[in-house]
């Protein structure tokens, strides 16, 4: 890799459950700035796991999350609440073995792993890295996740630290869709859904009005789902699974939550989605599956959907002025009617309107590349 290029920038959304990047650059047929999402391992997004083997490897994403299978203890999964959680002292331990391991070791491998992927791609260098945030963490959780960006900038030849910028998630997301004016933002996130509102002005910039916190995310979902599967199941193989306490046992959870986890997006777009049982040894290895369909979301689902709602009309009853529109994003969102749902509940009309990239899982860190590339006035004005 070469020195930073000024043609381009990049953003690093580290999330409870996935981590995904985003480019920014200046096409050189028209001088305008077209955005896109980083591949990572081949694939837009990664699993925000880590795993240290006893070599002294650190695996990041997808080979984290596959190797975890065979170590479930060894592999560190959702730890963005620990960072959330930071008070500014010594970094909370999140295992000792095989070796240390933080919140922000963690972010820091995600991160870098990211900003490698797209520099190899390119040959070169961002100009600037911007790494989002929830609007509601504190200074000290931000400055945790800056230390986690200046780690991984600083393992990289020919990178400085005043590349590294921060901005919060619903200006980010406000920025992606554009336009003037007050902007409610619903990020339903693996551990808990961000309500913000978010005041756009005409110069393009932005400020976030208020913000509140509901703890419903998809990570309870995921939960919910695999306990499903597991009571669909042959009694023995749940029993086994729920109470063994072996190394087999937690295995065979590992692998379930995973599969769960990635049929989830097959039941969002299909309907329908056939979940694969663990095989438990010393038992002979009979296949079989269990069927998840929209049906079985919706007593799962609701409780949770009102409360959000219920969260949403308390926000924004505290505000005077202009009723907002609603941008609703976050992976339980892909799920059928659930952003119309929650327009019809609230009383709030939908806002991405028919941009796909608004709501997507990159769309807040395209905002937020795109927002770096202006401020360093790449591109046509």
């Amino acid at each position: 890799m070469t020195t930073p290029d000024a043609r381009w920038t990049l953003a690093v959304d580290h999330g409870t459950s996935s981590t995904v990047g985003a480019w920014a650059d200046v096409d050189p047929r028209d001088g305008w700035v077209r955005v896109g999402p980083v591949s990572v391992d081949g694939f837009p997004s990664m699993p925000s796991a880590v795993l240290s083997r006893p070599d002294g490897a650190v695996l990041a994403g997808r080979p984290a999350l596959e190797a975890g299978a065979v170590d479930p203890s060894a592999a560190l999964l959702r730890t963005r609440p620990h960072l959330a959680a930071s008070t500014g002292g010594p970094p909370e331990l999140l295992t000792r073995w095989p070796r240390p391991t933080t919140a922000v070791d963690v972010a820091t491998a995600l991160i870098a792993k990211v900003v490698r992927a797209e520099a190899a791609r390119r040959g070169t260098l961002p100009s600037a890295v911007v790494l989002l945030h929830p609007a509601s963490w504190t200074a000290a959780a931000r400055e945790a996740l800056r230390a986690a960006g200046l780690a991984a900038l600083g393992a990289i030849p020919y990178t400085s630290p005043d590349q590294l910028e921060l901005l919060d998630s619903p200006r980010a997301a406000a920025h992606r869709l554009g336009g003037q004016g007050r902007l409610l933002v619903v990020d339903v996130g693996g551990a808990a859904t961000e309500l913000a509102v978010v005041d756009r002005a005409g110069d393009g910039t932005a400020s976030v009005a208020a913000v509140r916190t509901v703890n419903v995310g998809a990570e309870v979902l995921d939960d919910a789902l695999a306990q499903l599967v597991l009571d669909r199941a042959s009694p023995a193989l749940a029993a086994r699974v729920r109470f063994g306490g072996d190394l087999e046992a937690h295995r065979a959870w590992y692998r379930l939550r995973a599969g769960v986890r990635e049929g989830k997006e097959t039941l969002a777009a299909q309907g329908s989605v056939s979940v694969a049982l663990p095989v438990l040894p010393p038992e002979s290895p009979v296949p079989g599956a269990v069927g998840l369909t929209h049906a079985d979301l919706g007593a799962m689902l609701a409780p949770g959907l009102e409360e959000i709602a219920q969260g949403i009309t308390g926000l924004v009853g505290t505000l005077t002025g202009p009723r907002p529109a609603m941008l609703v994003r976050g992976g339980l969102t892909e799920m059928p009617r659930v952003r119309e749902w929650l327009a019809e509940r609230t009383g709030f009309g939908l806002a991405h309107g028919g941009d796909p990239g608004a709501v997507s899982a990159f769309g807040p860190a395209s905002g937020a590349a795109a927002w770096a590339a202006e401020r360093l006035g790449l591109g046509r004005p």
